[in-house]
C-alpha cells in the first residue's frame, strides 16, 4: 500500500482509535517508510504537547527586575480634592447667602423665622425620638456618636444665631435710620 493510505489514519493510530489489524499494518507501514515514520514522530510530539501542560519557570531574577522597573518608573499622580477647603468654603457661602436673605429679605425674613422657631419646637420633638432610635442603631457607640453629632449641631446652632443677632442689630439700625430721616 502506498503512503497516501496511512498518512490520513497516522492521527487515529497515534490516538489509538484504529482495529489491531489495521494498528499491525501501519506499525509495519511505518517501519519501512522514513517519510510515515517521521509524520508519526511529529504527531506523537504534537500530541504530547497539546496533553501535557507546559511550565515555565520564571528566570532566577524575575522579580528583583519586575521590582527594579517598577521603581525605575515616575510615582503616579493620584488627584485628590482637598477636602477640608471645599467644606468651609461650602458652609461659609451657605451661611453668607442665608445671612444675605435675612439681612435684606424684609417681611419675608420674619415670616421665615417665625416659621424657624416653630420648626425649633418640633425639632426637639424629633430629637427626643432620634436619640431613642439612634440608641438601637448604635448600640455601645451611641455616646460618641451623639457627642460628635451635638458639636456639629451646636456649631450650627452658634452660627444660626450669630447671623439672627446680626440681623436683628442691622434691622434695628436700618428702622432707627429711617425713622431719623426727613420724609
Amino acid at each position: 500500500m502506498r503512503c497516501s493510505y496511512f498518512k490520513p489514519r497516522l492521527d487515529a493510530y497515534v490516538d489509538g482509535d484504529l482495529e489491531p489489524r489495521e494498528r499491525a499494518l501501519i506499525a509495519v507501514h511505518v517501519g519501512s517508510c522514513p517519510e510515515c515514520a517521521g509524520l508519526l514522530e511529529e504527531l506523537r510530539v504534537i500530541d504530547a504537547l497539546l496533553l501535557g501542560p507546559r511550565r515555565l519557570e520564571p528566570a532566577a531574577n524575575f522579580t528583583y527586575k519586575v521590582m527594579a522597573d517598577v521603581r525605575a518608573l515616575p510615582q503616579p499622580h493620584v488627584h485628590r480634592i482637598p477636602t477640608l477647603p471645599v467644606l468651609v468654603t461650602y458652609i461659609v457661602f451657605a451661611w453668607a447667602t442665608i445671612g444675605a436673605f435675612l439681612w435684606w429679605g424684609g417681611s419675608t425674613a420674619r415670616a421665615m423665622l417665625a416659621m424657624l422657631g416653630a420648626s425649633a419646637r418640633q425639632f426637639g420633638f424629633a430629637a427626643g425620638v432620634l436619640t431613642t432610635s439612634a440608641g438601637h442603631l448604635f448600640g455601645a457607640q451611641t455616646p460618641e456618636v451623639t457627642r460628635a453629632m451635638g458639636a456639629i449641631l451646636g456649631g450650627d446652632v452658634l452660627l444660626a444665631g450669630a447671623v439672627a443677632g446680626l440681623y436683628a442689630l442691622r434691622r434695628a439700625r436700618r428702622n432707627a435710620q429711617r425713622a431719623s430721616e426727613p420724609s
